[in-house]
This record gives C-alpha cells, sequence and structure tokens, in this order.
C-alpha cells in the first residue's frame, strides 16, 4: 500500500536528529519539549496491525537451513568459511542474502500453480518486511526470523508495536554511536519529521492518483502524501550542520503537532482517501505498554507526548523507570537466549493487559 519502499537520501535531517534522541524516554528532546514516533505514527504511516500477538517467540536458528527448504523449496549456498581470526568479524546472520532472494524470486512464473505462487508471496513478505520494517542498517542479508515469523500466520502478531519497539532500540543504539548506520523503519521515521518538523522537510510534486483496483484495502496510508518528492543534492556535511543548528532553535510555532487533522478531519487527507486499516486500532494509540520485537522490549510513553494527541501536557511529564538491563539484551551478545517469548513473559502478559484494558476504555 505504501508505494515508495525506501525513504529519499534523507541521512543529514535523520543524522541531526538522532543527535537529539534520549534512549532513557524514547523521544527526542528539543527546545520545545519532547516528541517521538508512537503508535499513532505507526499506524497511520504503514497501517500495520497494532492489536495481537507480541512478535516474541524462539529465534533459534538450529536446522534452519532445512526448515527454509522445506517453506520456500531452496536455501543459498554456505558462505565462503573465513580465516579462523576473522570468524567473529565475518559471522553470518542465519537467512539469505538479498541478491539471491532477487535472483531466485525476483518474477513469479506465469505458469505457476497455487502453491508456487503463494511460495513466491512469502519470500516476497519476508523480503520486503527485511528491509523496511526491521531493517538492520546493513541492507545485505534478510534474517531467517522474520520468514519463521511468517509461517505461524494464525499468530496474529502485532506488527505495528514490532515494528516501533525494533525502531526504539535501534534509534538507541544509534545515539550511542561515534559511527555507524541505523536500522529500524526509516520510512516511518523520515515522514514522522517531514510531518511534525520543517526541518529536512522536503518539497512534494504532484503525483498521480491512486488506483486501488476497486479494493478498499489497497487505498493508501499517510506516506502516500510523500509518494513523489524534490529530493535534495547539497552536501551532506554541510546539510547536517544547518539541520542541526535548526532544531537547536525550534519553537512550538513551528511545529506541526496533529499532522493527521483533528476532530471530525482527523484522517481525511485532501489529495486522496486514506486506508480504513490506519485508523482500525485507534483505541490503542495511548497505551502505556511494552512494546516487544523478540529480545527488545521498549516502553510506549504516550503520556510525555500529549500534544502530539492534541492534549495538554504536564511539566514535567510523570516519570516511568525504563529498565536499563532491558538495554543489556541483545540479540548477538545473549546468543544462548533462544525462547524470547519464555524469557519476556512478563511483557508479553503486561502487552495482552494494556490492550484490554483499552479495549475497555479504562
Amino acid at each position: 500500500m505504501v508505494r515508495r519502499s525506501t525513504p529519499p537520501n534523507n541521512a543529514p535531517a535523520l543524522t541531526a536528529l538522532i543527535d537529539h534522541w534520549r534512549p532513557e524516554t524514547h523521544s527526542f528532546h528539543l527546545r520545545i519539549g519532547e516528541m517521538t514516533v508512537t503508535l499513532q505514527d505507526i499506524a497511520m504511516i504503514t497501517s500495520l496491525p497494532i492489536d495481537g500477538n507480541p512478535l516474541c517467540m524462539s529465534t533459534d536458528s538450529d536446522g534452519s537451513s532445512a526448515q527454509m527448504n522445506a517453506l520456500i523449496g531452496m536455501v543459498p549456498p554456505e558462505p565462503r568459511e573465513p580465516p579462523a581470526e576473522d570468524k567473529k568479524k565475518e559471522r553470518v546472520v542465519a537467512g539469505a542474502p538479498f541478491a539471491w532472494i532477487t535472483e531466485h524470486f525476483g518474477t513469479c512464473p506465469q505458469e505457476a500453480n497455487e502453491d508456487t505462487a503463494k511460495t513466491y508471496a512469502h519470500v516476497y513478505m519476508w523480503y520486503v518486511i527485511s528491509r523496511t520494517m526491521f531493517a538492520d542498517g546493513t541492507g545485505k542479508n534478510a534474517p531467517w526470523m522474520w520468514l519463521k515469523a511468517l509461517t505461524f500466520f494464525d499468530s496474529k502478531w502485532s506488527w505495528g508495536s514490532a515494528t516501533l519497539a525494533y525502531l526504539y532500540r535501534q534509534l538507541d543504539k544509534a545515539c550511542c554511536r561515534s559511527s555507524g548506520g541505523i536500522g529500524g523503519c526509516l520510512l516511518a521515521l523520515s515522514i514522522w519529521s517531514w510531518e511534525h518538523l520543517p526541518v529536512g522537510q522536503p518539497k512534494t510534486m504532484k503525483y498521480e492518483d491512486w488506483d486501488n483496483k476497486g479494493d478498499p484495502l489497497r487505498l493508501p496510508t499517510w506516506a502516500y502524501k510523500w509518494d513523489v518528492l524534490n529530493e535534495t543534492t547539497d552536501d551532506p556535511s554541510v546539510m547536517y550542520k544547518l539541520y542541526k543548528s535548526e532544531l537547536d532553535v525550534i519553537t512550538p510555532e513551528k511545529v506541526e503537532w496533529e499532522p493527521y487533522g483533528k476532530g471530525e478531519s482527523f484522517g481525511n487527507p485532501r489529495e486522496f482517501r486514506l486506508n480504513l486499516m490506519c485508523t482500525r486500532d485507534k483505541d490503542l494509540w495511548h497505551m502505556r505498554c511494552p512494546l516487544i520485537c523478540n529480545w527488545a522490549v521498549e516502553l510506549h510513553l504516550p503520556h510525555r507526548v500529549l500534544r502530539q494527541f492534541g492534549l495538554f501536557q504536564p511539566h514535567p511529564p510523570e516519570w516511568e523507570y525504563m529498565d536499563k538491563l532491558l538495554h543489556v539484551l541483545d540479540r548477538k551478545k545473549q546468543r544462548k537466549i533462544k525462547d524470547w517469548d519464555e524469557h519476556h513473559r512478563k511483557y508479553v502478559v503486561q502487552f495482552a493487559l494494556s490492550v484490554e484494558q483499552a479495549r475497555d476504555g479504562k
């Protein structure tokens, strides 16, 4: 439903924004106060479901090749064995290179039967979520765990909360690095920034009307507003310094606190019809709950950014304890932990309780 699969070259603006990220509150600390990407933004921009089971499962990759072969009919060749002294540096996550997926599953045969078409659809979804929702910053491989998650269609994962948890964790890591890239759903982060802040905001250009093929479920998300852009070609280092300075002096009047509209106009962009899937879970947007994506557990704290919901923001906002031990957990460092659904049982239960209370209007 989102035509643009990757954001344009927005690195200077995103880097300047990340410099203002605060892991202890999961928000951008600006002169105007705190702002952050919330479940509302994820829903409006991606239409991913928030209701459902937390994406928390076993990430054990033992036997992944055999399981992958059973699911999609083939596996990529084993990577070349690196020298002994470089084994740690060259360790490859279980999965498949994007180049290999494109080569073997780039085009579904015209004469494909139903089972073959389902296999290609399976691989396509694996490819897409590995490059957008759960991008790891390297852009090389599709991890096995995301294909494994797609095998359990009856699990009804909360893809929206998992995407936000993964983005928070990637932002936490990025703001603490002296160099290196960032992963997570940068499409959502870019559009959130463009909608709320004038800093680094590209110019939108006229685009053709969206053809939903007569299916309302194929209508676009809020991201369609930014489908065609006039991208800048200025020197990134110069633009980074400019964007950082602008963020340091931004005033509340320059911020669009409620970009999706107010009251009856909410969720009704003038340019096109919005997909109803974007607002199906709106009664869950204010949840104070744990966000879970396997090893990553982060807290959703909408009470710290109430102005983004059109509400009065007390100052200082109520403090919420952030368990530092959760940030110590890392898939690479804690490889012995496989069953994350058991390890994070407390937070899985908390998420389910939060959903239940929100649905009941508490």
